[in-house]
């Protein structure tokens, strides 16, 4: 007997359907109305009636199981996860979830059970129903070796791992899994993944995973740890060479705690998983490295000196006295700041399980209101990764622009040789620009390929790894302009065209391009997932109506 409750009611429930039994006048509302063969419509959607039945009833026996002086009596559905009361009283939901999703192991009666089901080959194991899986689980191991990953079906080379899921309503069979799969697991079930010998000797050699069949998961999340605080170390220990004043130190170590805590996250995410792919997450770390090194190489330059007379000028790398250096760099710093501002966001939504806003309440998230977020959160992660690229180009083209001028500087002195023969190795020429004005743009790049002069390397010369061309254009000691023969003029003209072609922008446009695909892409999946989530709904909420 289960009491309804819409109006206080005690209405007989029959104890199979949970469906109160119907009087003359609800059968014919429920059939479209009484006579002109409405009873024998009703009849032939039996099937669809009753399964509706079903499901309403299913609801109301848990509202006749709240107490009516309970405050949410009229409104259970603020007992149910994300919902504002849920945290003060979450006994009621769990009772009823308790009371309706039943054990599936318990769904399987004896007569039910497969003809081979006292010693199962792997292969039949595998080909059994979910139910049939989890009741032979329940009947064969402890729910010790369960919960420890200890379950394995078959003997000597014929095995298959089983795992079985956190809500005991799934199994994971090993043997099957990718690394995609496994990541999705929670940190419970891949714990027991790691402890499953299966994984540990066939999956986790094959995938490259840690745990395996020489580390254990302990040894595995020290050899993890060891590895992310190392990086940690090069980074907080990375010196800086040519800005060594007390301020500029000052100031790189507080930019540079943008990359560090970006690392110190990493790490302090190990106990939170199972499972460590450490290929993948040397490229994680090695990406963040690499923006640090960049940062590092753009920072620590030496300040020009442009001076005239120009045998007094030292360290040029621009012609612009270092200000497209110094603007990269600050791009670079505010772009990682931005990165670092968004993953905090994320890790503190996933802390709490949802928005905290500022009087401390926690908002909870809906699926499209997560999923939104998390898209919205990898588009601003990968348009801070492309604004760091534009900036990367920019700085290309402007050192490209820099070499070009010096070709053509070059060029024009080799249209002064008019002498062929025997007599072409005798003349020789100087460069037409003029060295009095630093200021002007040909001026400043001449000093930038002075051997005495130059500053080397730019940082796009040494993260393309390109070694500077310099030609001894000016005399030290006078200041005058030193004179060549043609040959020698031929031979720098050559190494500046080498280096130019080194200097390809390709690469980069390419990069850029990829990373505005993949901002795309997201906004698609995400738009997807919605929508997807959206139309299984309805189709739920059809089953109801």
């Amino acid at each position: 007997m289960i009491n309804g409750v819409g109006s206080g009611s005690s209405t007989t429930v029959d104890p199979d359907t949970l469906a109160p039994p119907k009087d003359d006048d609800t059968a014919k509302a429920a059939s479209g109305g009484a006579g002109d063969g409405a009873q024998e419509r009703a009849a032939q959607q039996g099937p669809a009636l009753q399964a509706a039945e079903t499901q309403t009833s299913v609801w109301d026996s848990f509202l006749s199981n709240l107490p009516e002086a309970d405050p949410d009596f009229e409104n259970p559905l603020l007992s149910i996860p994300g919902t504002t009361n849920y945290a003060t009283d979450p006994s009621k939901y769990n009772v009823y979830v308790a009371s309706v999703l039943v054990d599936p192991a318990d769904t399987v009666a004896d007569e039910d059970l497969p003809a081979n089901y006292s010693n199962p080959s792997p292969h039949e194991f595998v080909s059994w129903h979910p139910a049939v899986q989890l009741r032979y689980l329940r009947d064969n191991f402890t729910e010790a070796q369960i919960q420890s990953g200890n379950t394995v079906i078959g003997t000597g080379s014929n095995q298959v791992g089983v795992i079985r899921s956190d809500d005991k309503r799934s199994v994971t069979i090993v043997n099957e899994l990718t690394k995609s799969r496994i990541f999705q697991l929670s940190k419970t079930e891949q714990e027991r993944l790691a402890n499953n010998s299966i994984f540990k000797t066939r999956i986790a050699p094959l995938l490259d995973l840690l745990p395996n069949a020489d580390t254990d998961l302990a040894a595995s999340r020290a050899v993890i740890t060891a590895q992310i605080d190392k990086e940690i170390n090069d980074v907080k220990n990375k010196t800086l060479t040519n800005k060594t004043s007390g301020s500029d130190r000052d100031k790189f170590n507080e930019d540079k705690q943008a990359y560090v805590k970006q690392l110190e996250m990493l790490r302090d995410n190990v106990p939170n998983t199972g499972i460590y792919a450490r290929s993948d997450l040397a490229t994680e770390m090695q990406e963040i490295v690499k923006r640090f090194e960049r940062a590092h190489a753009y920072f620590d330059v030496k300040t020009p000196n442009l001076a005239n007379p120009a045998r007094n000028s030292r360290d040029v790398l621009t012609p612009d006295n270092n200000a497209s250096i110094n603007r990269g760099y600050a791009v670079f710093i505010e772009q990682e700041q931005r990165i670092l501002a968004i993953k905090q966001a994320e890790q503190q939504m996933l802390s709490a399980g949802g928005i905290t806003n500022s009087d401390g309440t926690i908002s909870r998230l809906d699926l499209p209101t997560l999923v939104a977020l998390i898209q919205n959160q990898a588009s601003l992660k990968q348009q801070a990764i492309i604004t760091m690229r534009t900036e990367q180009l920019t700085q290309l083209n402007q050192l490209s622009q820099a070499y070009a001028e010096m070709q053509r500087i070059v060029n024009e002195a080799l249209k002064k040789f008019d002498d062929t023969g025997k007599d072409a190795d005798k003349e020789k020429h100087s460069l037409s620009v003029s060295f009095d004005n630093p200021s002007q743009f040909s001026t400043a790049v001449a000093y930038m390929f002075e051997d005495f002069a130059s500053g080397k390397p730019h940082p796009v010369e040494k993260e393309f790894n390109i070694t500077r061309p310099t030609h001894d254009m000016i005399n030290n000691s006078s200041g005058s302009k030193n004179s060549f023969k043609r040959t020698q003029w031929e031979r720098f003209s050559t190494q500046l065209s080498d280096a130019v072609t080194l200097l390809n922008p390709q690469l980069l446009t390419n990069d850029i391009n990829q990373d505005n695909r993949e901002q795309n892409r997201s906004y698609e999946q995400a738009t997807g997932t919605v929508r997807r989530s959206f139309d299984l709904n309805i189709q739920i909420a059809r089953g109801f109506s």
